[in-house]
Parts: structure tokens; C-alpha cells; sequence
């Protein structure tokens, strides 16, 4: 139990400056946001529950917003995204799926397989985008330019997850 706390409070803090101090300053091609920060939300324990859930969804977003000065973008965004993890495990029922995670539950492909975490992860990224960008836009006047920064920015950060845990995975299993 301690060790989840700590392993998930260190990817808390380095998501948070990775995501405020580093990539926030990054111009990609296209104006497409590379984000880390869904990453946290992403790998929380599945016992977790769904206060404290939603209270660290609006903590990582608030964090970045508050290195980034965005007023609430972020933490709008990463809230809905944690409100919405919790939608999905309880219309898919995974939790009973989801065997051995690890310790702490994490979902991983090593308990879901990399099916069911493919499907979780681009579900999640996906939603988190399009309030991040709904929210910046607060229209619908340039709705294709919305979509497009919203399916490149997902895709981005789809790849980052997978990159990350296929990294992260691969280490620890050799040991």
C-alpha cells in the first residue's frame, strides 16, 4: 500500500513538471499539444475510489495549470477525465477482469491484456482531449481545426502511454 503511494505520488510530481515546465514550452508542428498528464490519471490504482479519484484528476490538472498559468484548462480536463474512468470501469466491469495487475491494481496490459488496455487507454486520451480542446475553443466556429488538434494531440499522447508502459514493463521485467 505504501508502495503504490509513493511509486504514484513520484509520477505524480514528474508528469506535473515534465508536463508544466517542459512540454508546455514545446512548439510541435501544427500547433498539437503533446500531453503527459493524462498518463497519472491513467495508471491510478482500480481500488481507488471515486472521490479521491476525481479530487487527484483536478489536482494534476490544477498543478499544470498553475505552472502554465491557464486558468483551469487543464484541470477541467484531466477532471473529466478521472469522472470518466470511472464511467468506463463500471459500464465495461473490469475490475473483476483486471487479475494481477500489480500490487496496487494498476491497469497495465499485463492484466488486461493489450487489447483491453488499447481500448481503455484511447478512450480516456481521447476524452481528455475533447474537453482540453472544447474548452479552449469554448465554440464550435472552428470545428475542424478543434477535430484535427484533437485527433493529433490524442494521438501523441496514445503513443506517449504505450511508449511509457511498453518502456516501464520491459524493465521491471528483467530484474
Amino acid at each position: 500500500m505504501q508502495r503504490a503511494f509513493w511509486k504514484n505520488l513520484i509520477r505524480f510530481l514528474f508528469l506535473v513538471l515534465l508536463q508544466g515546465m517542459v512540454l508546455e514550452h514545446i512548439e510541435l508542428p501544427g500547433h498539437l499539444h503533446l500531453m503527459v498528464v493524462p498518463v497519472f490519471i491513467l495508471l491510478l490504482p482500480l481500488q481507488l475510489p471515486a472521490v479521491p479519484l476525481l479530487i487527484l484528476g483536478f489536482l494534476s490538472g490544477f498543478c499544470v495549470d498553475l505552472l502554465c498559468q491557464i486558468p483551469g484548462l487543464n484541470a477541467a480536463a484531466a477532471t473529466f477525465m478521472a469522472f470518466s474512468r470511472i464511467v468506463y470501469f463500471r459500464i465495461k466491469n473490469r475490475r473483476d477482469a483486471v487479475r494481477d495487475a500489480d500490487i496496487a491494481g494498476t491497469p497495465l496490459p499485463s492484466g488486461m491484456g493489450w487489447g483491453g488496455f488499447i481500448e481503455y487507454t484511447l478512450w480516456m486520451v481521447v476524452l481528455f482531449h475533447l474537453a482540453y480542446f472544447l474548452l479552449d475553443a469554448f465554440s464550435l466556429r472552428h470545428v475542424f481545426y478543434t477535430l484535427y488538434l484533437l485527433a493529433g494531440s490524442s494521438l501523441l499522447c496514445f503513443l506517449s502511454v504505450l511508449f511509457t508502459v511498453s518502456v516501464f514493463r520491459a524493465r521491471t521485467n528483467t530484474r
